[in-house]
């Protein structure tokens, strides 16, 4: 049955009882001991360190600094490929075909096995991140591009040739426009991969950004549940992947409101609102958003690396063990207290539990 025979109300319950479900069973069988607390945390428990994330640990501010390398990334990968694919699609189409296994090849290179070598290349600064990023997006939105300009009616581009249009007034007018369906679709094929891939590479090398918490969460651990950090970021990088699909999508329909969507639950295309000209306000936003994220997030993510060694919880984390400097010092007849190995006096060991302060007789003070 089309969905479109379905109320909205219903099709609606429908779309979330799947999540329901899930959020139901990921509270329930923790609670009732089908599954270990410890390694698996119960929903509610997730939520609440997502509020203690945020209070304490910066977790706004590292999202802005993945999303603001999530779109720099896109950004550099869109002046590269939109150029290159319109001169290959439209100028060069022999070039294009020859060089079609060889673009197929590098798409299909596994970016985490380039990731130490970019990250050897140019350091764990900003500048090998946004490399990975742009490498990642590149190749989709290339081969987007290419078959976009290549599918632009051919007697349009035979008209405007006829009447004298410049090869530039030809990309600004007629190209850009009717491969901008095939760009969006880039984007939004290549985003969730950038985001996976840009995770992993703040987590191998970075002081902010999601992966450098998602890391970070895995040397802490919270009391009753070890593991309730590492759901919490997870959590927070997954909402943040359907979220950006979600807007693209609205992108799409607001932008290409003469373009067909594919229903995922029947054959026949869904229904499209009846308009006669795109709906601007959304896509406006999302540019102001973007711009502001640009401008920002550069300066919010310096700000994180900076203030790194300050946040609450890397007191969590053990200092490296000194006990061996501890006795060569004593065989050498330096003294040197036993503070020295013990973190600090109220401060979280690394399994969560609070060290005791030192007595007189330990701390060698009268």
């Amino acid at each position: 049955m089309a969905t479109r025979n379905i109320p909205v109300l219903l099709l609606v319950c429908l779309r979330l009882s799947g999540i329901a479900l899930l959020c139901i069973l990921w509270e329930v069988l923790p609670r009732s001991g089908l599954v270990n607390p410890t390694f698996f945390p119960p929903l509610s428990a997730v939520l609440q360190e997502i509020a203690a994330l945020l209070r304490d640990q910066h977790l706004l501010g590292h999202t802005i600094a993945t999303l603001w390398r999530v779109v720099a990334g896109i950004v550099l990968a869109a002046l590269l490929a939109v150029p290159a694919g319109a001169i290959l699609g439209y100028w060069l189409p022999g070039l294009a075909a020859g060089l079609n296994p060889l673009f197929r090849i590098l798409a299909q290179v596994n970016p985490f096995s380039l990731m130490t070598v970019f990250l050897l290349f140019f350091g764990i600064g900003e500048k090998a991140k946004l490399i990975i990023a742009a490498w990642v997006a590149f190749w989709p939105l290339l081969h987007h591009v290419i078959g976009g300009v290549q599918n632009i009616d051919a007697d349009l581009l035979k008209a405007a040739r006829s009447m004298g249009t410049s090869p530039s007034r030809l990309f600004l007018q007629i190209i850009l426009p009717g491969a901008a369906p095939a760009i969006l679709l880039g984007v939004r094929t290549s985003i969730i991969l950038l985001l996976a891939i840009l995770v992993a590479g703040e987590m191998l090398g970075g002081l902010a950004g999601l992966g450098w918490l998602l890391h970070w969460s895995s040397n802490y651990y919270s009391s009753p549940y070890a593991t309730t950090p590492i759901f919490a970021v997870g959590l927070c990088i997954s909402l943040i992947g359907v979220a950006l699909s979600a807007v693209l999508r609205k992108l799409e329909r607001d932008l290409f409101f003469w373009k067909p969507l594919e229903s995922a639950w029947s054959a026949a295309p869904a229904p499209r609102l009846q308009r006669s000209r795109p709906n601007r306000i959304f896509a406006v936003t999302v540019l102001s958003a973007m711009l502001l994220l640009l401008v920002a997030g550069g300066a919010s993510t310096n700000r994180l690396s900076k203030t790194n060694g300050s946040f609450s919880g890397e007191g969590d984390v053990p200092p490296p063990s000194t006990s061996g400097h501890s006795s060569h010092n004593e065989h050498s007849g330096h003294n040197m207290s036993h503070e020295h190995s013990l973190p600090a006096a109220g401060q979280s060991g690394h399994s969560g539990h609070t060290v005791p302060s030192a007595s007189p007789v330990q701390s060698g003070h009268p």
